[in-house]
């Protein structure tokens, strides 16, 4: 017996614009669309990180800043862009710019519970399709600095091209993570699903 795997395309969004250059969320969107076209985005993120503001406006504004810093170029596409942060203890934590930094932040998350703020903007011909925030908890296990250090090691791109610096798919491997609350998506750092449902509803 052959196993369905393909999933209906939409056909009135055949093409669609990510900016990002991620291909991971390339892929999930492939799901849904016949085209996806990665545009790197020109947004300053740590621009809009200041603390006065709370995670859902920062990550909510930083993925627009993103479909906006594109829009030019492809005034009359939908856009869809999408940005996530990771907060732990009040401290707001971006991407490690050095090993080191990845090593240190980890050593931080150790024994904590920390959250995540995933956010998705879409732009359909230059106005406002849908914009929305969903959070996510984690747990992350007392492990030693032995075993931090290790990791960063054995895995030099994940630790530097995440927020967390892990991935949730390579939990079952390392048994980092304990997930208190929210959906994969979420915690990949691109929540579609209701944007796909929006879709799906206007059809």
């Amino acid at each position: 017996m052959v196993r369905q795997e393909k999933q209906e395309k939409h056909t009135k969004l055949s093409k669609v614009i990510l900016a990002s250059s991620s291909e991971v969320r390339k892929v999930m969107l492939n799901k849904y669309f016949s085209k996806v076209i990665n545009v790197p985005h020109n947004a300053e993120e740590e621009k809009y990180k200041e603390r006065k503001k709370n995670p859902e406006e920062i990550v909510l504004r930083i993925a627009k800043e993103k479909a906006l810093s594109i829009l030019e170029d492809y005034p009359n596409e939908t856009i869809i862009a999408s940005d996530q942060i990771l907060v732990c203890e009040n401290n707001l934590l971006s991407k490690p710019k050095s090993l080191e930094e990845a090593t240190k932040k980890l050593l931080f998350l150790r024994n904590k519970t920390h959250k995540l703020y995933s956010s998705i903007y879409a732009l359909q011909k230059g106005k406002l399709y849908f914009q929305q925030v969903k959070e996510a908890s984690l747990f992350f296990a007392n492990i030693s600095q032995n075993d931090i250090e290790l990791y960063v090691k054995k895995n030099k791109k994940t630790v530097l091209t995440t927020v967390g610096s892990y991935k949730i798919e390579e939990n079952s491997k390392y048994k980092f993570l304990r997930i208190i609350e929210g959906d994969q998506e979420t915690i990949l750092g691109f929540p579609i699903q209701d944007l796909i449902k929006k879709i799906k509803n206007e059809e």
